[in-house]
Formats: C-alpha cells, sequence, structure tokens
C-alpha cells in the first residue's frame, strides 16, 4: 500500500520541478547557515555543551530570537502578497515561486545587518566547527527540500486554487527553527566527537607517558594563565619549554599542545580549567604532572560550580592526582589556598607577595606607569632586585610563585632575575595599550573576577589623572552575581571619576552601587554594546585621561 502510495505522490513531480526543489533547498541552505552565524558562535563559546547554549537561549534579554521571528513574518506576508499579485500574469504553478524573490531579499538585508556587529570573539575555524557545519547545512537543505515536496503534495490533495498560490510559503517559518536544528546537527555529531576526544586523549596520555620531561600541572579559579607564561618565560632561561597555548586548559587543548613535544622540549607545563567537579582529574590523567601550582581559589564559576566548597575540591584533584614524589606550589596571597596547603601531605611550598614563611616573596615593591620594581627573596640566598613590565600587585605574587618552583627545578636567583625583566605583557591582563593621544588605556577585559578587580583599582590608583572605567560588571557568579556586583559599582564609586557601564546583564546592580557609593549620576554613563560604549567613551576622553577596560563579557551574553 505505502509503496503505491510514494509512487504515486512521485508521479506529480517532473524532472524539471525535482530540480528545482533542489536548487531552493541549496539556496535556503546557504542563506539560512550565514543568517545563523551568531548561534554558532555562542555554541563554540558556550564549550558545545547544550545546557549553556539554552541558558542563552532563553534570556530574555536575548534579542535574536525576536528578530528571527520578525524576519519570519516579514517573509511571510510578502511572500504571499507578491504570489497573490502575479499569480494573474504568470499562473498558479509559476505565481507559487514568487515569494522567493521577496524571502530571499528580507534574508540577505537580516544577514548584512548581523555582519555588522562585530564578534567579540571571533569564531575558532577548527575542524569540529567544520564538521558541525557540513551537519547544519545538510540538515537544512534535507529539511528546506522535504518541505517543497510535502507542501507541494498537500497542495495537491487539497486541490484549493489559493492553497496552490501560497503553498511555498510555510518555507519563511524556517529562520526561526535556526538555534534547534543546529542543535540537532550538534547531537547528531556527538557521538563521533566524544570518540575522537576519547581517541585523541589516549593518544596523548600515552606520548606524555613516554616523554622524559618534567610535567607541571596549574590550576586556580584567576591567574592562571598569566602564572603559566611567567613560568614558562623564566624556566627558558635553562630549559627548553613547551606550555599550552593561550588559555587552552581543556583535554582538547592539551591534546593539541602535545602534539608539538618532542625529544629536544625538558619541560611541558599544562594549564588545569574546571566548569564543574572532576574537569581537573580528568586533566591531571591525561597529564601525570610532577608538580602541581595553585594560584588561588575565589567564587569564579560559582554558577556551575555551586559553592566554594565544590570550587575548592575540584581545584584540589590536581594534587590529588599528582604521580609520585610530585611537589606541590600554593600561593600565600589567597586563604583558601592556604587552606588546601594544609590538606596536601606531599612535599609543598607556599610563595606570594609578602611573608618570611614562604620559600620566595617580595620586598620594596614600587610602582610606576611603566611597571613595578620590586626585591625578590628566596629562602637561603641573598636577595636580588628585579623588574617588570607587568601592572598590579598581585602580578608580583604570581612572580613569586613562579619563582619558587623555577628555583627547585635548578634556577640560579640570577637566572630567575633574568626571566622576571623579560616577562612580556600578558594579553588583556592589566596590558598597556598603545595609543598616539597621550591617554594610558588598560586593557584587563579577560574574564574579570574579585581578586582581579581589587588588582585593577590598585592599578587604576598609581596613575594620575582623570579615571574612567568601562565594564559589564563580573558573571558567572550564581545566585551571589547581584550582590557582587553592587559591591563592585560601590568600589568604582571610590577609585573612578567616571564609569560607562556596558550591557544591560548586570547594569542594574553596578550603577546602584556607585550611586550608593557617591557617584555623581552625570557620571555614570550606560551603552548597550562594547562599540557604543567606546563611542560615549570618544566624545569624553581627553589628553592626560586613565582608561580602564575591565572585563569584557563574550557573545553569549548578548
Amino acid at each position: 500500500m505505502f509503496p503505491l502510495y510514494a509512487s504515486s505522490i512521485l508521479e506529480l513531480f517532473s524532472r524539471e520541478q525535482i530540480l528545482v526543489f533542489i536548487a531552493i533547498s541549496i539556496l535556503n541552505s546557504v542563506l539560512i547557515y550565514f543568517s545563523s552565524i551568531k548561534f554558532i558562535l555562542v555554541l563554540q563559546q558556550c564549550g558545545y555543551h547544550g545546557k549553556r547554549y539554552f541558558k542563552w537561549l532563553k534570556n530574555k534579554d536575548t534579542p535574536y530570537m525576536s528578530r528571527l521571528m520578525l524576519l519570519c513574518l516579514l517573509g511571510f506576508l510578502f511572500f504571499c502578497v507578491l504570489n497573490t499579485c502575479f499569480e494573474a500574469l504568470v499562473g498558479d504553478n509559476i505565481g507559487s515561486y514568487i515569494g522567493f524573490i521577496a524571502y530571499t531579499l528580507f534574508m540577505i538585508l537580516y544577514i548584512n545587518s548581523e555582519s555588522s556587529v562585530n564578534a567579540k570573539v571571533p569564531l575558532k575555524k577548527t575542524k569540529r566547527l567544520v564538521r558541525l557545519c557540513i551537519t547544519y547545512c545538510f540538515l537544512l537543505t534535507l529539511i528546506s527540500f522535504a518541505l517543497l515536496v510535502g507542501l507541494n503534495c498537500l497542495s495537491f490533495l487539497i486541490g484549493d486554487k489559493g492553497v496552490a498560490i501560497l503553498r511555498f510559503s510555510l518555507i519563511c517559518a524556517m529562520p526561526i527553527l535556526v538555534p534547534y536544528i543546529l542543535f540537532l546537527a550538534y547531537s547528531i555529531n556527538q557521538p563521533f566527537e566524544q570518540w575522537r576526544k576519547k581517541h585523541y586523549v589516549k593518544i596523548t596520555t600515552q606520548k606524555l607517558d613516554k616523554a622524559d620531561v618534567i610535567k607541571i600541572g596549574i590550576t586556580g579559579s584567576y591567574a592562571k594563565t598569566t602564572t603559566k607564561e611567567i613560568l614558562k618565560t623564566i624556566l627558558s632561561q635553562k630549559y627548553r619549554v613547551l606550555a599550552t597555548s593561550g588559555s587552552y586548559n581543556t583535554p582538547m587543548g592539551i591534546a593539541l599542545t602535545a602534539k608539538q613535544l618532542d625529544s629536544t622540549h625538558d619541560v611541558f607545563i599544562a594549564e588545569m580549567g574546571a566548569r564543574s567537579t572532576g574537569d581537573i582529574k580528568e586533566l591531571a590523567n591525561i597529564v601525570k604532572p610532577q608538580i602541581g601550582i595553585l594560584t588561588g581559589v575565589n567564587n569564579q564559576h560559582l554558577e556551575t560550580f555551586k559553592s566554594i566548597e565544590n570550587t575548592k575540591n575540584t581545584k584540589f584533584e590536581l594534587f590529588e592526582n599528582l604521580s609520585d614524589n610530585a611537589i606541590g606550589f600554593f600561593s600565600s596571597d589567597n586563604t583558601n589556598s592556604v587552606e588546601l596547603f594544609d590538606r596536601f601531605n606531599g612535599e609543598k611550598y607556599l610563595s606570594g607577595m609578602v611573608g618570611e614563611e614562604n620559600l620566595c616573596y617580595a620586598t620594596d615593591i614600587s610602582f610606576s606607569g611603566r611597571g613595578m620594581i620590586f626585591t625578590l627573596n628566596i629562602k637561603g640566598e641573598e636577595p636580588i632586585s628585579c623588574s617588570t613590565i607587568l601592572l598590579g600587585r598581585h602580578n608580583i605574587g604570581n612572580i613569586c610563585l613562579a619563582s619558587a618552583v623555577a628555583y627547585k627545578l635548578g634556577l640560579t636567583p640570577y637566572e630567575i632575575s633574568l626571566g622576571i625583566n623579560r616577562i612580556v605583557s600578558i594579553g588583556h591582563r592589566l596590558e598597556l595599550t598603545p595609543n598616539n593621544k597621550n591617554i594610558i588605556i588598560i586593557d584587563d577585559s579577560y574574564n574579570s573576577n574579585e581578586a582581579g578587580v581589587a588588582a585593577a583599582m590598585e592599578t587604576l590608583d598609581s596613575f594620575t589623572g582623570r579615571k574612567i572605567v568601562l565594564t559589564p560588571g563580573l558573571v558567572e557568579l550564581g545566585k551571589m552575581e547581584n550582590v557582587v556586583n553592587l559591591e563592585f559599582g560601590k568600589t568604582l564609586a571610590k577609585h573612578a571619576d567616571i564609569v560607562i557601564v556596558i550591557g544591560k546583564h548586570n547594569a542594574e546592580m553596578i550603577i546602584n552601587g556607585l550611586i550608593d557609593g557617591g557617584m555623581a549620576r552625570e557620571n555614570i554613563k550606560f551603552a548597550k554594546t562594547l562599540n557604543k560604549g567606546n563611542i560615549i567613551l570618544n566624545e569624553i576622553v581627553n589628553e592626560g585621561d586613565v582608561v580602564l577596560f575591565e572585563n569584557d563579557l563574550p557573545d553569549n551574553y548578548n
């Protein structure tokens, strides 16, 4: 019965109609793909985690679903109008296709308007992204073709002239399905991606097991990348060092870096990030470090960890999974780090800005607009003078922590001081940005937290001139987010002269905090986007001003 019915349906279409359906399906797939770049970007920035993606999608401040609905509505209305108007001139058959002209034009206008909005973090063109896009485009083409065939069959079965003219108009509803079709493509690919991850992790684990290198793991709620880069620079005075690139701190990030590992390397440094319990354990089991470093623990990512205890336990997974006879290094500048130092039973050392009980600490710290000078003290060694272009007192603590590791790995105080002098600015972490307008611009836009805010305010105070801060506030703090941003506003009021609040996400709490802190209303500005914030900045900034960009929310918060 079914084969006979299917055969009769197929007889409805000529070869030319099938080719037209295929051509329209491919065109629709291309148009929808380019109109959904924002959704692809957010899925990637959410780490390809479905829950985070749908949380962004459901956020009432996310405008993209309403824009797609407007696109569908306009496309549908003009599709119907064109079809109805031209039906008398070209007939039912050709008339049913005329509306695609309006639909295509609206899609192109939408794509053009979206492309003018710059992504804060551009799409990373990885192999995984390419596979996702291929599956996504295939699904779009398949669904488009099925709709065209199905709607044509429905029109034939109903036999109504009006239905015949407008039979393809429902294709205009497809853009509203963009986020769900994309997630379907992600779900189809996920089993292969999981298998691929396990495959590369297995290869990486075996390679690192055989490698004759000193393996170091760095974790913490903050300063992981900075401490890693500092340590890499210092150790490079004696060793050939390979470290994970940028903020690569996941299993695949470590796997990609380990590909470069060869017999000429002496040290392998792996940054280890986590958003949930067990993440650090997984990374530690891949690397099996002989040295573990903890930069500190705070409420960063409290949204996913749920409690500070969960965060501390997750960070401590590194030290629970070190190789035999391993050494632990802990920052003395963070109370949670000191607590975990007491918990660790292996060979261990504290280091930080101050404290003669530390293996490394600093004295005689002085600041300038171009960096810091200090005396590095190492137990059992003569103090040595050091200078760095890094800004922020907290970076002295990071340097001391890295220096302690370097000292235990055989570097002399002189070699360590040479390494410190050669440290370069870490991108978007209290980085001085050059300009030709005699304005001091400090870029501290990378993933700010409460500890980072304190350091940024101290750095801001070290400069003279009017202080202007652009910030969207702090995120991923769970139930504490409103309270923290209210306090953040109060803190800003003490250190800044003008504050430009970016985006609606935390605006209300920051502005309330600024007012509670005593800042005049005329000195509080608001901008929906960073681009608009920069326009306001350009209107008010003067020569001699100090401008601080404090945090910059990723695209999945916009």
